[in-house]
């Protein structure tokens, strides 16, 4: 017997494998394209991109800052639309409005070191997360005899502007440019 004669021969492939063959590789692919569309969505969604700058957002009324000197806190509101709903009333951030004058000078409630939320106590602002600690003009003091401030910075200030309110002409409003800024680092940075 010749080493050619034990060789079988290969049967051609007919047309129904080829057509499951087909069919198997076009199924793979559709559920590759059902998973893969979405994902790819999700990184080219809005939400994920980088913030658009801050525009000025009016916050409260001078007449709301009733002593001069002494902090109070906003909440910065917006319009929210995602795909499906609108949310008129959604919450921004808050921010630190202290009056001298009409002049009004604003902090982003944010601390710089870890993002916790700033309080007022006493004469200071501490933050409670890990006692970041800041005098009324918003920069950096020791936390303690026996502590350091872990703030990398002074708090965030913002610019504010102050218009005539045109539905109250013996009151002005404050406006807010609010923005957000990365945390636990030294510079006052734009986060995106």
């Amino acid at each position: 017997m010749n080493h050619q004669d034990s060789i079988a021969p290969q049967p051609e492939e007919t047309g129904r494998r080829t057509f499951l063959k087909l069919l198997t590789h076009g199924l793979g692919a559709a559920f590759a394209a059902t998973l893969g569309v979405p994902a790819v969505l999700y990184f080219l969604d809005p939400r994920n991109r980088a913030a658009p700058p801050g525009a000025f957002k009016p916050v409260g009324k001078l007449s709301e800052l009733v002593r001069e000197g002494v902090p109070y806190v906003f909440t910065i509101r917006e319009i929210r639309r995602d795909a499906w709903t609108l949310h008129t009333d959604d919450v921004v951030g808050r921010v630190w409005l202290i009056r001298n004058g009409d002049k009004v000078k604003a902090w982003n409630t944010t601390c710089p070191h870890l993002g916790c939320s700033v309080n007022l106590e006493g004469e200071k602002f501490v933050c409670p997360c890990h006692n970041g600690t800041f005098n009324l003009d918003g920069v950096r003091i020791s936390a303690g005899e026996s502590r350091t401030n872990p703030a990398p910075r002074d708090m965030d200030s913002l610019e504010v502007r102050v218009e005539a309110d045109p539905n109250d002409p013996k009151d002005k409003l404050v406006l807010v440019k609010f923005e957000a800024f990365q945390q636990n680092v030294a510079e006052k940075v734009l986060r995106s």
